[in-house]
């Protein structure tokens, strides 16, 4: 099979959840033995790549491709005309759309964008919120629109979220479509217990992972939950991966803050942690209120190490509290009990962390993902032929 795969980034080195997921999907497909066709991406192991600059370098992307696969996220297909191109010429070839976001997740940064948690703000930042979204929603209902037109050309629909499910089928008028999660890395107890040898520092460990500046990645809760811990739970220590500083970023004498690390340091410091954090923030303005697939939710489970994460959306679908991780509200207070449970009961970390990578072991990985992926693009080619 050819594969024909859009999603707009150089994904290698991966950056961050999005270049992952391009990157797992790609290396799994051409370990199937398939061929991938990438567009504007010279980065990607083992890829074909394709030029974007004229029409005719698209008609040899698509001519080169049985199966066309573009990913949908929030940024806008209007100012992404190579997508539109390609699927008008695609022809009978199948088209499928990976869904990662509805438009209004660009709301996000109008929102929660430097927002600090349990820090009331003035009417004025309020009235400043309001007015960054009202101005955004022209484009939104735009985007939406030609999202909708697209849609008719498009066979079937793999979307990470249950809640983007709903939006492809009720708002994009995609009848075929399944919730397919982004996936964990597949490491055996032999690697993990590898990983952990590299660890330095016997204080109880907590990390994170994950962006200064994208408001989604609730780094305002844990930081809340740090200046409390300072003086309920001194001997806890905080490890926070970044891509990059801000001011947001916490500090502190529990505090460590570590930027730039490559995909392997970040393996190695999940595997070496006593828990890990995935906190994401309730989206009030959205019909979803929480629509996404979290990437570190999946890499820290797939490392066998214990959980604390947000009782809402996909985390609360994928993890039963006290079973193979634990559940926390917004709350900082709420936050620190968790973690400090964890701390006081090792047993009890260690049997969360196991029950959350055998959980990848058994249907949550990415060749999972790969496998289920290949399966709709064989269904689609076999349903043109007949």
């Amino acid at each position: 099979m050819k594969i024909g795969y859009m999603y707009k980034m150089h994904a290698y080195p991966p950056k961050g959840g999005n270049h992952v997921h391009a990157l797992e999907l790609v290396q799994g497909f051409l370990k199937a033995g398939h061929q991938v066709c990438v567009l504007d991406d010279p980065t990607m192991p083992g890829a074909s790549n394709f030029s974007g600059n004229s029409t005719d370098d698209l008609q040899a992307f698509i001519a080169n491709i049985d199966v066309l696969y573009i990913r949908i996220d929030a940024r806008y297909l209007g100012e992404w005309s190579e997508v539109g191109a390609c699927m008008e010429m695609a022809g009978n070839r199948p088209i499928v759309w990976e869904i990662n976001a509805p438009a209004n997740e660009t709301l996000a940064f109008s929102w929660l964008g430097g927002r600090r948690l349990n820090v009331s703000e003035s009417w004025l930042k309020r009235l400043k919120r309001w007015v960054h979204a009202t101005r955004k929603m022209p484009g939104i209902k735009k985007e939406e629109s030609l999202r909708r037109n697209l849609a008719k050309r498009v066979d079937s629909a793999i979307c990470v979220s249950t809640a983007l499910k709903e939006y492809a089928v009720n708002t994009l008028g995609i009848a075929n479509a399944t919730v397919l999660p982004n996936g964990g890395p597949l490491i055996s107890e032999e690697e993990i217990n590898l990983r952990r040898q590299k660890r330095t520092n016997d204080r109880f460990t907590v990390f994170y992972s994950g962006s200064a500046i994208y408001p989604w990645q609730g780094l305002d809760y844990l930081s809340a939950a740090i200046r409390l811990a300072e003086d309920q739970a001194p001997d806890i220590r905080f490890l926070l991966a970044v891509n990059q500083h801000s001011d947001s970023v916490p500090t502190g004498r529990n505090v460590k803050v570590v930027q730039g690390l490559n995909r392997e340091q970040i393996l190695d410091a999940i595997c070496s942690a006593d828990a890990c954090v995935a906190l994401h923030p309730e989206y009030f303005w959205s019909p979803y209120r929480f629509h996404g697939s979290p990437m570190k939710l999946f890499e820290y489970t797939a490392c066998g190490t214990a959980i604390v994460t947000s009782d809402r959306g996909q985390m609360a679908e994928l993890i039963e509290h006290g079973t193979n991780g634990l559940l926390c509200t917004d709350a900082p207070e709420n936050i620190l009990a968790q973690l400090m449970t964890l701390r006081d009961d090792p047993e009890l970390a260690r049997r969360l962390g196991f029950a959350g990578w055998q959980m990848i072991q058994n249907g949550r990985s990415w060749a999972d993902n790969v496998s289920t992926t290949l399966d709709t693009f064989t269904r689609l080619l076999e349903a043109k032929e007949r």
